[in-house]
């Protein structure tokens, strides 16, 4: 069978997940499994000191970039609607965004094996992530989105007064490792814990 899987966020995130994802698909890791990448927004110069793209990518859609750079397919649109996510077998949450997570935990807090999801989650050097579990029903996964749920629109995995003074973490390119960890073991149909949480 073959697995559709829909990366939601090519930035922070996203970009260093892609980057992975095709170094084990060369490596024969990933089976059966195609990727796709959505994402509206462009490359712009802050991006280049935390994000997986050069200066020949300035202005670029970002998942143009990750395509040229890894063959995935693209999608240059921003996700808005739960039917949009149903051609996939597994949704991948990337983005700072809490009407999106909101979409896809009501989306896939459900019984159907053929929905699973895996929400990355950074700022600055604390990291999370969640996935589909007996644990994680839909009133606990909304809890985690606090106040932000119905108007959270994006962010950053950045804390802005750290970027705004020249100081990057590298949380998301780590929460983007412990994603390919946990899409291998998803294709490989091994357990995956409810939750990954890690303050630095």
């Amino acid at each position: 069978m073959m697995r559709k899987i829909l990366v939601v966020g090519a930035g922070g995130i996203g970009s260093w997940l892609a980057s992975t994802l095709y170094h084990l698909k060369q490596h024969k890791q990933l089976p059966d499994t195609h990727f796709t990448f959505a994402d509206d927004d462009t490359v712009d110069t802050p991006n280049l000191s935390y994000q997986n793209f050069d200066e020949d990518d300035f202005m670029e859609y970002k998942v143009n970039s990750v395509s040229a750079n890894y063959g995935f397919d693209s999608i240059i649109e921003r996700i808005t609607s739960p039917s949009e996510l149903n051609a996939y077998t597994c949704v991948i949450s990337c983005v700072d965004n809490a009407k999106f997570r909101k979409m896809l935990f009501t989306w896939g807090c459900n019984d159907n094996p053929d929905q699973y999801w895996i929400d990355l989650r950074s700022e600055g050097s604390s990291i999370a992530a969640f996935t589909k579990h007996p644990k994680n029903t839909l009133s606990n996964m909304i809890a985690t989105l606090g106040t932000d749920a119905d108007n959270g629109e994006g962010g950053s995995c950045q804390r802005a007064h750290e970027l705004n003074a020249g100081i990057v973490q590298v949380g998301n390119r780590i929460i983007a490792q412990v994603g390919a960890q946990l899409v291998l073991n998803y294709i490989r149909k091994q357990h995956n814990p409810p939750q990954f949480i890690q303050t630095f």
